[in-house]
């Protein structure tokens, strides 16, 4: 599972893991381009501790032994000024001994006694030069600080091995190591950006994303032109969204079973596409061959009148006030019986109208007389009335925004509709940046309604 979930978060950020890619790849080629090549040179030596001229196998043991101790002490003398000195004058160098020392180091195998002398210069020939001058220095000195033997040879030697030779190629830049490095962590930065995006980031962008035991019984896309022509259903029939539409009228004939299905359409906050839902459904569902209805029962901000292009002064608040009958604010709209219930006139106590006997009777009169009653309700995490109006209707769904809601702002949703004795029947996702299929709706989302909670 943890597995699947990092590879859903690198997934959600490939873009992120491409861009830091390629920045690790590009900032590697910067600096392989802008840095002067260093060319490296070494050169050996043996190191013997010499005695009498016959020396016995213990002897010569102990020489061995002796040299590799001293060896450590040759490795820190190399950079020293009495070593260094000398070269910078042989060699007429317009540096410091300090700067030289930098560019020059020992080094030895465990268990041998060989000095690895190398020296670091932009020049190959120069790198040759002084990795040789250097060597010799130290042998020099080793020579004059090392006391003589008995018979008045030197006790230490450092005999050349392997003489030090122009470098071919640079040890630094290496342009393809760079590159693989600036590479691989480029696509770690993004791998690690992609997982605290996907940790900060909680908004639900597909069905996956949601943490909540309602099953998707839709799925709308994302249209850029849907404040210009809302009504998608009406005006494009055949179109991937109208379809969208009418696959979720469908999947919600399977979520009551006897009598007139009573819909409370709600989200968790502005602005996530229920009264477009609410219309486009009612749509679908009288051309449908169901006589439907839609209530807008968002006495807040109410938008179903303009979306649906109707006048909106008198509707629901009148009847509920008993200004006036069902017959006198219901409107017809279309060829296909789906009428319009208005909000009317915005009252100073939504609440109270809403939770009240007398819109309890609207909803049954009108349970009576269509076969389908929507009603677009406020926001839940706004106000009380959604809430409330879920008391009165059979059947609840949640209005989802994709890359806009919250996975939190759901379980939000579903616990204040727990709180009233209620639960969501459906969620419908909508603005969505995929297709998914009736098909796929039927065999993942209603599928997995048959485990949950019995319909009430």
């Amino acid at each position: 599972m943890f597995v699947v979930t990092v590879a859903r978060a690198v997934l959600a950020g490939w873009w992120i893991v491409m861009a830091t890619t390629a920045l690790g790849a590009g900032a590697a080629l910067l600096v392989t381009n802008a840095t002067t090549p260093v060319y490296r040179a070494s050169t050996s030596f043996y190191v013997s501790v010499t005695g009498q001229d016959a020396l016995s196998a213990g002897e010569i043991a102990q020489g061995s032994t002796a040299a590799q101790q001293k060896i450590t002490s040759y490795i820190a003398l190399v950079s020293s000024p009495r070593v260094l000195r000398p070269v910078v004058e042989r060699l007429g160098l317009h540096t410091t001994v300090a700067d030289l020392g930098s560019r020059v180091s020992a080094t030895t195998r465990t268990g041998t006694v060989i000095i690895v002398i190398t020296a670091s210069d932009p020049d190959a020939r120069a790198a040759k030069t002084l990795a040789s001058a250097v060597g010799s220095s130290l042998a020099e000195v080793v020579s004059d600080i090392e006391p003589a033997a008995a018979s008045g040879v030197a006790s230490v030697t450092l005999e050349p091995v392997m003489p030090a030779t122009v470098p071919t190629t640079p040890s630094s830049p290496r342009p393809a190591a760079d590159l693989a490095l600036g590479i691989g962590a480029g696509l770690a930065a993004g791998v690690l950006l992609a997982l605290v995006r996907a940790a900060v980031d909680t908004r639900v962008r597909t069905a996956e994303d949601l943490d909540v035991d309602v099953p998707v019984v839709g799925d709308v896309a994302f249209d850029p032109d849907v404040e210009r022509r809302p009504l998608i259903v009406r005006d494009d029939g055949s179109s991937a969204r109208s379809e969208a539409f009418r696959s979720l009228r469908t999947n919600i004939q399977f979520l009551r079973s006897g009598g007139a299905p009573t819909i409370a359409v709600t989200s968790a906050r502005q602005a996530e596409g229920k009264t477009t839902t609410v219309a486009n459904l009612g749509i679908a569902m009288s051309t449908g061959g169901l006589r439907t209805v839609i209530v807008d029962a968002d006495l807040r901000r109410p938008a179903m009148a303009q979306t649906m292009g109707l006048e909106g002064a008198a509707g629901l608040t009148d009847v509920l006030v008993a200004r006036a009958e069902l017959e006198d604010v219901l409107q017809p709209w279309g060829d296909d019986g789906l009428h319009v219930l208005p909000a009317g006139t915005v009252p100073p106590n939504p609440s109270e109208l809403i939770g009240s006997e007398a819109m309890e009777r609207v909803i049954a009169e009108l349970a009576r007389r269509f076969d389908v009653v929507l009603v677009d309700t406020p926001p839940v995490l706004a106000v009380t009335d959604a809430a409330l109006m879920s008391t009165l209707v059979s059947t609840t769904l949640i209005v989802v925004a994709a890359n806009q809601g919250r996975r939190s702002d759901a379980r939000a949703v579903v616990e204040a509709l727990a709180r009233v004795g209620e639960h969501a029947d459906g969620i419908v996702l909508t603005k969505t940046r995929h297709a998914i299929s009736r098909r796929s709706y039927y065999r993942s989302e209603y599928g997995a309604r048959r485990t949950t909670e019995p319909a009430r």
